[in-house]
């Protein structure tokens, strides 16, 4: 069991890592690795997307826990500090329940599986609490907009996540009656994200 003292060096580290990694899908993209947004800004981002949207739905009538939705959005890719931003092809290749196997026995090793940022994690990746649902909305939304933000920049090859994260917000308004109430306010970016995809086929 990992100590206090033990779990803060740990973590210090791993935020030091993850604030100078860089996500790969944009580099595999042509965006420079010093454009290319980290994945603690991406965690960053995540996290006040998912706070709005909980209080949004919490106004909404919905029973969802507005801090500990962004708490789950502040901790999800903590694990990506050890193994790296896996990519969808590769995680494709070695199997989602291989992929997420790692990155609890890298959350546990580093904080301990007592650690409420275990809990966290393990709760992103179980996906059956409201929570853990508007984390990873919130998660795929920052991905839409941060790649519909390279595009304006002439990014064009980033079109393929804009497109990719668009239709997955789709299926996630489509799947949860709770999440469906964000549909409205949404839209406009989940039609910018469709648009990216015809600069696919054009």
């Amino acid at each position: 069991m990992a100590t206090d003292r033990n779990r803060l060096r740990n973590l210090d580290r791993m935020l030091t890592a993850l604030k100078s990694t860089p996500r790969t899908g944009w580099m595999l993209r042509g965006v420079h690795a010093a454009l290319a947004e980290s994945i603690a800004e991406h965690m960053a981002e995540s996290a006040v997307l998912a706070l709005l949207i909980a209080e949004f739905l919490r106004k909404k009538g919905v029973n969802v826990n507005v801090f500990r939705a962004a708490a789950i959005s502040a901790v999800h890719d903590l694990s990506e500090a050890v193994i790296g931003d896996i990519v969808k092809m590769t995680a494709d290749a070695i199997g989602k329940e291989r992929k997420e196997h790692l990155e609890l026995t890298v959350a546990r090793d580093m904080v301990g599986e007592d650690s409420i940022v275990y809990d966290l994690i393990y709760e992103y990746i179980e996906q059956k609490t409201i929570e853990s649902q508007v984390a990873k909305l919130a998660e795929t939304l920052s991905t839409l907009l941060q790649s519909l933000r390279y595009i304006s920049q002439g990014y064009r090859d980033v079109a393929e996540i804009a497109c990719s994260s668009a239709h997955s917000i789709d299926r996630m308004l489509q799947d949860s009656k709770d999440i469906a109430e964000l549909k409205e306010i949404l839209d406009e970016f989940v039609r910018a994200g469709k648009e990216a995809c015809k600069a696919l086929t054009s």
